[in-house]
């Protein structure tokens, strides 16, 4: 059976890219039933909502990743269909749902920034709707028909707590993410016994110019806990003038922003040898993870396309009540995720209890 699913997925990947719709329909028996069976024999229909001007590429691998996890999830027909949004107002979301009502969609799957979230929650649309980019904690009230799975970067810095100093320096950019980072860092390192701890925080420019500048004084960094609220490469460039500059700092910690492959490439095992990240994309069915692969995305590392997986399987057990392949749990329409803290080692991420 899944030999054949896959032979369906490598011809159905050549249509991807048209962000049309694309209807399944499995008339391939198994021998073995499902324990729970679909009622319904209508397919189930669910709609990708994003604005491509605002998350670039992710509308189409969130597609992608949508698409991939449907086909290993459902022995029987299913629909998707991408709807673009030309902005994230009211407006622009107005105009949209009223298009995916009409089309009698079941259920919606929205990558959206969270001044996209709120806005679409103000429309108050009854379909079950997953928006896999926002935490909870950032939308002040919610109705109960959406559910977020965004990560939980408070749960991360809480648990890089323990391997902080009592001195730490933290690096950030000027993105959404970066800012609530840092405010986050400061908040929960100075809740436990503030009286004798220290921090500085480091702005980083768009390009990382001012990165040398910051470390201009090497000697301000040693026996300090680096806290890096940056991407990859902007980590790679700091990590490497920290080693270039002499810097013996106490460790450097991160959380899921730099659990990439590309840490490993652009960067020596000397700069990061010292690095301890948290992670919380742990779990992979293997039918997800082996569709998701075909159509060239990876789960494993991008947590936007590993959220919107873990959406899709939320919303197929909403729509027809057949059981989740992930087993994370949700707790007031969030989904929990695990941490666990990963050393950057000379060829991989490794467990930091693994020897």
């Amino acid at each position: 059976m899944l030999v054949a699913r896959i032979v369906i997925a490598l011809a159905l990947f050549f249509f991807i890219g048209s962000g049309k719709t694309i209807t399944i329909q499995n008339t391939l028996e198994s021998k073995n039933n499902r324990a729970t069976e679909i009622l319904s024999k209508e397919p189930i229909k669910i709609a990708i909502l994003s604005s491509p001007k605002v998350i670039g590429r992710y509308s189409q691998s969130v597609f992608n990743v949508a698409l991939a996890t449907l086909m290993s999830r459902r022995n029987d027909d299913f629909e998707i269909k991408r709807y673009d949004l030309e902005d994230e107002s009211e407006i622009s979301f107005g105009r949209v749902l009223e298009v995916i009502h009409r089309d009698d969609m079941d259920a919606i799957l929205a990558p959206l920034t969270v001044a996209g979230a709120k806005n679409l929650i103000a429309l108050r649309s009854d379909l079950p709707i997953f928006i896999p980019t926002v935490h909870k904690r950032e939308i002040s009230s919610a109705p109960e028909n959406i559910a977020f799975g965004g990560i939980d970067y408070v749960a991360q810095i809480e648990a890089l707590l323990p391997y902080m100093g009592d001195s730490i320096a933290i690096f950030y950019d000027s993105s959404p993410v970066g800012l609530q980072l840092k405010a986050s860092t400061e908040e929960i390192f100075l809740s436990h016994n503030s009286e004798k701890k220290k921090f500085a925080s480091y702005p980083v420019d768009l390009k990382g110019d001012n990165i040398i500048t910051h470390l201009s004084k090497p000697s301000a960094f040693n026996k300090t806990s680096i806290i890096l609220h940056i991407p990859v490469v902007k980590s790679a460039i700091l990590t490497a003038h920290m080693t270039f500059s002499g810097i013996k700092e106490r460790n450097i910690l991160s959380t899921q922003i730099n659990i990439d492959p590309n840490l490993l490439t652009l960067t020596q095992y000397q700069d990061r040898k010292n690095m301890i990240l948290a992670n919380s994309l742990l779990e992979f069915p293997s039918a997800i993870y082996e569709f998701s692969a075909l159509m060239q995305n990876d789960i494993t590392v991008d947590w936007i396309q590993y959220a919107s997986s873990v959406g899709i399987d939320y919303l197929v057990w909403v729509l027809d009540s057949s059981p989740r392949e992930y087993t994370m749990r949700l707790v007031h329409s969030q989904v929990i995720y695990p941490v666990e803290l990963m050393r950057a080692k000379e060829f991989g991420f490794e467990p930091v209890t693994s020897r």
